[in-house]
């Protein structure tokens, strides 16, 4: 041990008072200890704290040492459990391999018990957990080290991560629960753009079925020869099949139909709190800019991108769209644009949406949330499954604290 470095773990709780981790810390600095990690938690008035302690320089034995340490015990009434190793005895941590794990719902009992188990299974371990929430609504982050997670004979490290994560978001949604699975480094990282797919995360799913169901009334009246709809087509791209049906129309009553759309609950809040906190907005939408324009006004969003129709000199529908036509798969054309206009990086941008929309997505982007999407298999960091959108702001690693602060100075 003489010849190694004297490393000393040092964990203790017990109830909070003044000047604890000055106590402690400061005996370790009279035996010549160097603190090379630290973790300190108060809540609820309990105190506790890790520290990890490198004794080389002491001329003390790791006995005294120990000795010395424990007889704070006796003094602040916490319960110290001491360890000692070597530095060969230390696993060094991949940046790479370390990711942060949000879990979000509706509190129920099984949750934090379900999901570790689920690392046990790829022995994958937890490093840090903690709540950001709780009470009837449930937060919590995990802080999780893969680089010794089991892959099994036939898999990579990288098919079993996947493997793993597609697990994760099955077990989550089984209990109702919304997940995101972020590398640390990329969590970490300066976000500076959040992108909303505007038809299916922003605007209420019904809303939009009437609106459809309106246009689609519309274009047979106007288009005698207009065929069946086909429920396969998602929404927006109904709608863009349907503008040359609309020939002949006057734009005003158009627009009218557009009363018929209305906002997810909280979700111009949502963009009302991320602008205050400093994120440049982005909407994208296949649809028509005539309820986009309402949205970009009221929330105050520094892009929004979407389709236009054309009219003649009298306010009349020609059927035509103004270019370019914004689609499903145009719309990471769009996001490029934008990415290259703000200069910064693909990693710095977060996209929420359903399933398909981010599907096709650049792989490199910062975050991807699946707002309610179909199924569990879509290819986004997380799974967003509950009925209000504000609660994505968890998925950022805010604590419940200082998002109250932000909902409060919110309109």
């Amino acid at each position: 041990m003489s010849q190694r470095k004297k490393i000393v773990s040092l964990s203790t709780i017990g109830l909070d008072s003044p000047g604890l981790v000055s106590k402690i810390t400061t005996k370790i600095f009279e035996m010549k200890g160097n603190i090379t990690d630290v973790e300190e938690n108060c809540r609820r008035g309990l105190f506790s704290i890790f520290l990890a302690v490198d004794f080389s320089a002491s001329k003390r034995s790791v006995d005294e040492i120990t000795r010395s340490l424990k007889a704070i015990e006796m003094e602040t009434g916490l319960k110290f459990i001491l360890g000692t190793f070597d530095e060969h005895g230390m696993t060094p941590v991949s940046e790479d391999e370390n990711y942060v794990v949000t879990i979000l719902g509706l509190d129920r009992p099984g949750i934090i018990a379900r999901v570790s188990t689920l690392f046990h299974k790829y022995h994958i371990n937890i490093e840090n957990c903690r709540m950001i929430a709780r009470g009837k609504f449930f937060s919590m982050e995990m802080a999780i080290n893969i680089c010794k997670m089991m892959t099994g004979p036939y898999l990579s490290h990288d098919e079993a991560m996947e493997k793993m994560k597609a697990e994760l978001k099955d077990l989550c949604a089984e209990m109702n629960q919304s997940v995101v699975i972020q590398k640390e480094d990329t969590f970490k990282r300066l976000k500076k753009i959040v992108v909303f797919d505007v038809e299916s995360t922003l605007v209420q799913d019904s809303s939009l079925r009437d609106f459809v169901e309106k246009i689609r009334e519309v274009s047979k009246l106007m288009d005698s020869e207009a065929k069946p709809k086909d429920d396969r087509k998602d929404e927006a791209q109904v709608l863009i099949d349907n503008a040359p049906k609309l020939k002949g129309m006057p734009i005003r009553d158009f627009e009218k139909f557009s009363e018929t759309l209305a906002l997810n609950p909280g979700a111009l809040e949502l963009i009302q709190i991320l602008k205050s906190m400093g994120f440049k907005i982005a909407l994208l939408s296949a649809g028509f800019d005539c309820f986009m324009k309402k949205i970009f006004e009221v929330s105050g969003a520094d892009y929004a991108f979407s389709n236009t129709l054309k009219v003649d000199e009298n306010g009349i529908i020609t059927g035509e769209l103004e270019e370019p036509i914004l689609t499903s798969a145009t719309k990471n054309e769009i996001l490029e644009l934008i990415i290259g206009m703000e200069n910064i990086s693909p990693d710095q941008v977060i996209a929420v949406g359903d399933g398909s929309a981010l599907s096709r997505l650049p792989k490199d982007m910062g975050l991807t949330i699946a707002f309610r999407p179909g199924d569990t298999t879509t290819r986004a960091d997380g799974i967003f499954s509950g009925d209000q959108i504000i609660n994505i702001l968890y998925c950022l690693g805010i604590p419940k604290t200082e998002l109250d602060k932000h909902l409060k100075r919110s309109p």
